[in-house]
């Protein structure tokens, strides 16, 4: 039996076992067979699928890759249900992709790898990003591209949270190899840290580098409230850098603006949510989704005219100021404190532990920073420095001691 019988007989086993699960699922029969139905086999079909997409699309900077306005944000994925929901997000129309080691242990990689494997065409139907949280460890690549059943991605993100050019120079060298091996197309790099210090490092020196910045968007602002003589000067930087990536080419994607719940609130909140993003610069918002619920909401958005009206701008703005207490990801705390303490780490860990709950996922991150936060608050006393510069009053010893505890 060739390789191409092989792929479609796994294919039709995989959508055999994914229709025969619909019903655990409660997913009625026919729905199940339209899903099953809208898989393409690989080939020119599969290629024509990422050349036109059925969803609204714009294109990810220098790449030219035609990506849909919702993206999928996979840290929520784990186990044949996640799988399933993959599939129907591919199926419905999205077209670029993202996981990690790091997301549920590796549950995340797990469930794209046994899609993947199952059915090969799945892969050339979308942008696959892959996150990298150590650029020294090749293996780290590889393991990832293993567990996918892929020989590469499109794009490896590497996370770069603070202006180090010593860090900028090792993620260059760690994807100029990959790029030369063949295991990625596309240069990338994720940010949720210090965001306008490391994007004006990007666009002072390495603009030309990056094809694709997968960015926290929490520090735009408010879409009632964009014009300069309302908004803060962080949110004003933010826009402007962003502008400025575009110019210069560089793909941008959307996380961390608050997608998830506004997700669990229905297409009334989503909706306008995304078109407000889309409005500061993103190209396309990536959304953590783990119900075929919210996939069929997503995937069925208006989203052909992505200009906010007037009620939809109120919604969104409603939507943004009842995020108000989340951490922006601006990280004023961390360079305030006196001890040099990554505070703005420990406040991402608990809005992960608190707001996404994510429990595994914030205790792992924590773990894996290597602080000691717990002996670190012990010497706080009565130091206010983090939370006299915390634009949202999160930040503060009290908080720093608090998360400490609950994820030590």
């Amino acid at each position: 039996m060739d390789r191409e019988r092989r792929n479609e007989v796994s294919r039709r086993d995989f959508l055999w076992r994914t229709t025969s699960g619909a019903a655990v699922l409660g997913v009625g029969a026919l729905a199940a067979q339209a899903w099953a139905e809208q898989a393409a086999p690989a080939g020119d079909a599969a290629q024509s699928t990422a050349r036109k997409p059925i969803l609204p699309h714009g294109k990810l900077g220098r790449t030219g890759y035609p990506v849909t306005l919702v993206s999928f944000g996979g840290i929520l994925l784990k186990g044949s249900v996640g799988t399933r929901v993959l599939q129907l997000a591919i199926d419905r129309g999205i077209n670029l992709v993202h996981t990690s080691a790091s997301y549920g242990g590796g549950a995340s990689v797990a469930a794209f790898g046994e899609l993947f494997k199952a059915a090969p065409a799945y892969r050339e139907k979308v942008f696959l990003c892959l996150k990298s949280l150590r650029p020294e460890k090749e293996s780290e690549i590889d393991d990832m591209l293993r567990a996918l059943g892929v020989e590469n991605a499109d794009a490896v993100l590497t996370e770069l949270h603070s202006p180090d050019p010593k860090r900028v120079d090792a993620i260059r060298r760690q994807q100029d190899a990959l790029k030369k091996k063949g295991k990625v197309r596309h240069t990338g790099f994720v940010c949720h840290g210090d965001m306008n210090d490391v994007l004006e490092l990007v666009l002072d020196q390495h603009k030309d580098y990056f094809d694709v910045a997968l960015l926290a968007m929490k520090l735009v602002p408010n879409p009632a409230n964009r014009d300069k003589a309302a908004a803060d000067e962080a949110g004003q930087r933010f826009l402007a850098n962003l502008k400025a990536l575009r110019k210069a080419g560089v793909g941008i994607l959307s996380m961390k603006s608050g997608a998830k719940e506004a997700v669990k609130k229905g297409a009334a909140v989503y909706g306008p949510h995304i078109k407000a993003y889309l409005e500061a610069g993103a190209d396309s918002m990536l959304t953590s989704m783990d119900t075929l619920d919210q996939v069929d909401m997503v995937t069925r958005l208006e989203l052909r005219n992505p200009h906010l009206t007037p009620d939809e701008r109120r919604a969104a703005a409603e939507f943004h100021d009842s995020q108000a207490g989340t951490c922006r990801m601006c990280a004023a705390c961390k360079k305030a404190c006196p001890q040099g303490l990554p505070v703005n780490d420990l406040m991402r860990f608990r809005m992960y532990d608190v707001d996404y709950g994510l429990h595994e996922h914030a205790r792992t991150e924590y773990e894996s920073l290597g602080v000691d936060f717990r002996q670190a608050a012990s010497r706080c006393g009565d130091c206010t420095a983090c939370a006299s510069v915390c634009p949202v009053n999160l930040a503060g010893p009290t908080t720093v001691r608090d998360t400490a505890i609950a994820l030590g």
